[in-house]
Parts: C-alpha cells; sequence; structure tokens
C-alpha cells in the first residue's frame, strides 16, 4: 500500500471513528503483508480487532462505572470449602439468564462464607456482557436515601439507583442506624422502582424475620420483600458454613480508596 493510500485509509478510519483501526493500522498492514492476505482476509481482521477492542473498552466501561470496590470472578471462587453450596446453581447464575427476567439474587448466610465474592463476581461478568450494573453497600446506600428524602431529591437518587440493569445492594446487616432514621420506607421504594424492570443481588447474614428490626417499620419491609423475593433465586449458607476469607489462596491486597477519600484528596492536591 502507497502511503498516500496509507494516509486516505487513516484519515478515513479516523473519520468513522474507528480508532483502534487507525490506531493499529501499520501493525495489521505489516501483518498482511508477512501472512500474505488478500484484501477481503485484511479487512476482515481489521474489523474483527476493531470489535474486540471495542469490546474490551465497553466492558471496562461498565466495570468503572458499577464502582466495585474490588474484582472478583466467580472462576476464582474454590466450591470445596463451601460443600453446602450447589456450584451447579451458582454457574447457572453466571449464564445470567435472571437479568433478562428482571430476577433477583438473594445470598443468606453467615460472614465471611465469601457472599460478597459470588455478589461481585456475577456482576463483573454482567458487566462482561453488555449490562449496566452498580454495585453499593446497604449502609451507604440507606443513607443516601434517607439524606436525599431530607433534602428533596429523593426522586433523582431513586431514579439512578433504578436505572441500571442490575444492583449489588452488599452487606445488609444491622447498621449503626439511629432510631428516627426509617431506612424501610426508601427501601420500599427502590425496591417498588425496580419490580420488573431490573434485578438485585442482595447479600445479607440476616435472616428474612431480621430485616424489619434493621431496616425500620416492619410493614414497610414486608411489602419489599415480597416484591424481593418474588421468582428470587435465594441461595442460603448453613449457620455453620466455614469461613470462606481464611481459605482464600489469594490474600487479599489493599482495597482503593472509596469516592469521598479520592474526592478530599483531588482537594488537597489543588490547595
Amino acid at each position: 500500500m502507497g502511503s498516500d493510500e496509507r494516509d486516505l485509509l487513516l484519515q478515513n478510519l479516523r473519520r468513522l471513528h474507528l480508532s483502534h483501526a487507525a490506531r493499529d493500522l501499520d501493525e495489521h498492514l505489516r501483518q498482511a503483508a508477512q501472512l500474505k492476505v488478500g484484501h477481503l482476509g485484511f479487512l476482515a481482521r481489521v474489523m474483527e480487532a476493531e470489535v474486540l477492542a471495542r469490546t474490551e473498552t465497553g466492558t471496562q466501561r461498565r466495570i468503572e462505572q458499577a464502582r466495585f470496590p474490588e474484582i472478583r470472578r466467580l472462576e476464582d471462587y474454590d466450591f470445596k470449602f463451601q460443600p453446602t453450596l450447589d456450584r451447579k446453581q451458582v454457574l447457572d447464575l453466571g449464564e445470567l439468564g435472571f437479568l433478562d427476567h428482571a430476577q433477583s439474587v438473594l445470598w443468606l448466610g453467615p460472614s465471611g462464607v465469601g457472599k460478597t465474592h459470588l455478589a461481585i463476581a456475577l456482576g463483573v461478568r454482567a458487566c462482561s456482557s453488555g449490562y449496566a450494573v452498580r454495585y453499593v453497600r446497604a449502609y451507604e446506600l440507606f443513607r443516601q436515601l434517607w439524606a436525599a428524602m431530607a433534602d428533596n431529591t429523593l426522586d433523582q437518587v431513586l431514579d439512578e439507583y433504578a436505572d441500571p440493569d442490575l444492583l449489588i445492594i452488599d452487606d445488609l446487616t444491622h447498621s449503626p442506624r439511629k432510631p428516627q432514621e426509617d431506612y424501610a420506607a426508601v427501601f420500599y421504594e427502590l425496591v417498588q422502582r425496580r419490580h420488573r424492570r431490573g434485578s438485585f443481588i442482595v447479600s445479607t447474614n440476616l435472616g428474612f424475620t431480621d430485616w424489619g428490626p434493621a431496616l425500620g417499620t416492619a410493614a414497610l419491609v414486608t411489602p419489599a420483600l415480597d416484591r424481593l423475593i418474588e421468582a428470587a433465586h435465594i441461595i442460603t449458607f448453613p449457620p455453620d458454613a466455614p469461613s470462606y476469607r481464611a481459605h482464600r489462596h489469594d490474600p487479599p491486597g489493599r482495597l482503593p480508596p472509596d469516592r469521598h477519600v479520592r474526592r478530599r484528596r483531588r482537594a488537597r492536591a489543588r490547595r
């Protein structure tokens, strides 16, 4: 390919916003010459590389938007340390059919059994398959919703959490809730907005009868639970299930700072 033809091709690739193909054009040309690929084969290779690069970029963008505290994958979960866990059921969930039917997944069991790992792993797989995902810890979510109700921005925040295909609420437990903070009301509104429209994944060390005391008004928790568990996949670990953390082969590294810490650090850096 002559220099003028190359420059014109490069210009047109950029006009068509085929950024990956434009960036790697010289490498594609080199490989085509080395392998003696014809024009059709060259075009097919360039387009395939562009599609793969865009898919990877999209996946990474969705993972960043999900705000996972760390990346976990189903392939990394060691099922032999939880013999009561139905491996086939978990791997079937990894096929993500529950998302297409707006069903939810609830992980119930004691601390340390790998509920967060599995919740994040399903979320990462969903990101890789093109679904919009949002992860949030239960306490952070309820505090944010309660504060939004006080400053009349509740509808806006509810819309934010109602929008993704999958909302992961991690670590629902007995949080330091003040008596006047009735999280049950905002929880009900959130579940109602997502009901049959989007999926939840919830991990908790509470039985269903404990959700009322943990969140507030039991009369509002009950209808929220009714909607949440409708056609849900409920996986319960036994109370004496061994701690998964104690048997992890990969020692946990330092987690990235949350967005509030990052914001404070940026503010200090600008001073």
